[in-house]
């Protein structure tokens, strides 16, 4: 990922007029809502874009086309509507790459570990709501190269591998970039190493294989040591790894996705761990720290989502847009796996949607906009901004979603 880009403002579409109308308890209505953003975000489907099949700036946006299908796909789960599923599929099969874990030649000089997982996620998710499989490669009689469990491990088994490589500095910890030439090789940051820490954690609760878990652990064990996760649960952006610097000064820097990464993986340790309190009262730690750092921008909106590092000035750039749709994303799947945690998070994911409706007032109510504190379209609209729209919207479907399945 970069965050160098500019930011992307303006209406995607001319037209500008009533604003979604969201009623947050009845499921009819929030289908109808997230359909209808669905179809802003597939404005931006291109099949012959190399950064993932959505037009973007390329090729760093490769990583946030994959965070947009697993939008997508948490839609088809979430409503049944298999409109963008051949679509999905086809993207996924075109990026897995010649190992089967998300490395595909197109990205060989620009692919870094968070922008790999976030292309791992759909397999995770796939597996863990039985979606339609990929047409099988044969392994074996019995395996497909490319099942959704295939796919996850070989990638797990690509940060371990990174991982070990990596561990000359910092006493552990992935490094951001995996390519030495890549601008970026000697920073450590948190959304690579909760990326490896979900994977693992989902990994184990579906398979309940212990090595899985125990990668968790020990990449969560890292994360708070060198001070990445604090011990009041914040989570910083990362530190660099250069001659002598070995992760020493933190940068503080707070992104909705990287303590999301960590929540949605602490959750999945907690489910496989039978309901550890060690496990239960992280999850608590980490959604409390999101609670009072990245909700309530205004007195009047204090159950809004919004991104506090740049979003009050309007400086997100078309990475940062994106970044609310995976809070939103787990912590609506956390709630699943959390029970104790459903009476914080649903309030929160049903303030944030329905601020999120009444920005979407562009071209028949698809395009939304950014600032879901406003009550209306604030003029800024990309494929990230969609997207976090989406993903604001059908959370509130998680609850009725099918259940987290585990192997057979």
């Amino acid at each position: 990922m970069t965050r160098l880009s500019s930011i992307v403002a303006g209406v995607a579409f001319a037209s500008v007029i009533s604003a979604l109308s969201l009623d947050v308890k009845d499921q009819a209505s929030i289908k109808e809502n997230a359909a209808q953003v669905a179809k802003g975000l597939y404005v931006y489907h291109d099949t012959r874009s190399t950064a993932g099949q959505f037009k973007q700036p390329e090729p760093w946006f490769w990583w946030l086309s994959g965070s947009a299908w697993n939008g997508l796909m948490d839609y088809t789960v979430y409503t049944g509507d298999t409109t963008y599923q051949a679509d999905i599929l086809s993207a996924l099969a075109k990026n897995l790459g010649p190992n089967y874990d998300f490395v595909p030649p197109e990205q060989k000089d620009w692919e870094a570990n968070d922008d790999q997982v976030y292309w791992v996620y759909n397999a995770l998710t796939a597996l863990e709501y039985d979606f339609e499989a990929l047409p099988c490669k044969k392994k074996n009689a019995d395996e497909c190269v490319n099942s959704w469990l295939a796919i996850g491990t070989n990638a797990f088994e690509d940060f371990v591998i990174r991982w070990n490589k990596d561990s000359t500095t910092c006493g552990g910890g992935l490094k951001w970039q995996y390519i030495e030439s890549a601008n970026g090789y000697y920073y450590k940051n948190s959304v690579s190493n909760a990326g490896f820490f979900q994977t693992a954690a989902r990994l184990a609760r579906y398979t309940g294989n212990q090595t899985f878990a125990d990668w968790a652990t020990r990449v969560w064990d890292w994360s708070t040591s060198v001070g990445f996760v604090s011990t009041d649960f914040h989570v910083f952006d990362g530190a660099g790894d250069d001659k002598d610097a070995n992760c020493s000064a933190v940068n503080h820097d707070e992104w909705s996705y990287n303590i999301a990464s960590f929540i949605h993986g602490a959750a999945h340790m907690y489910a496989f761990s039978n309901g550890s309190s060690t496990w239960e009262s992280r999850v608590h730690g980490l959604v409390n720290a999101t609670q009072s750092t990245f909700f309530g921008p205004e007195p009047n909106a204090a159950g809004v989502m919004y991104e506090q590092k740049c979003e009050r000035a309007s400086a997100c750039n078309v990475d940062q847009t994106s970044f609310k749709a995976s809070l939103s994303r787990w912590l609506g799947k956390t709630a699943v796996l959390v029970p104790s945690l459903k009476s914080t998070i649903m309030p929160l994911l049903e303030a944030t949607a329905l601020g999120a409706a009444s920005s979407c007032s562009g071209h028949d109510n698809s395009t939304c906009g950014f600032k879901w504190y406003t009550g209306s379209f604030d003029g800024q609209s990309d494929l990230g901004v969609e997207l976090s729209a989406l993903e604001a919207i059908q959370s509130l479907l998680v609850l009725s979603a099918p259940k987290l399945a585990i192997k057979s």
